[in-house]
């Protein structure tokens, strides 16, 4: 994980709460390979999205002196001379970046695939 959203310990923080969630949904040692399978599903999507963002920020600090710095700036503007803004350049403190990094539930997200992981699995008759 690069360091340009600064979510590496989140990051490791919310492995702990979804591995721990993956693993309360179980009932026995059998079923431990598919907690661990749904774990990484859910986790590998909201790692890689988490790097795609890192790679992105840590592209925008690094602009040249030129136009792409100057637009980078240019969207930063209200932000840095403290008027109210809807959205920034700046990741860390656009408001739709900050819901969807600060705002995540892994323990609901991991739930949510054990629900959508029932639904699709067959029912076995009880005869």
């Amino acid at each position: 994980m690069v360091p340009y959203m600064s979510q590496g310990a989140a990051m490791a923080v919310e492995d702990g709460a979804a591995l721990a969630e993956a693993l309360s949904n179980i009932n026995s040692k059998q079923q431990v390979p598919e907690a661990l399978h749904l774990f990484e599903k859910e986790r590998m999507d909201r790692s890689y999205a988490m790097q795609a963002a890192s790679l992105v920020n840590g592209k925008l600090w690094h602009f040249p002196d030129g136009p792409q710095q100057q637009a980078r700036d240019l969207g930063m503007r209200a932000e840095v001379e403290g008027r109210p803004f809807v959205e920034s350049t700046n990741q860390w403190s656009d408001p739709t970046t900050q819901i969807w990094a600060y705002g995540y539930d892994a323990e609901k997200a991991v739930r949510e695939q054990w629900r959508r992981t029932e639904k699709q699995q067959p029912v076995e008759s009880a005869l």
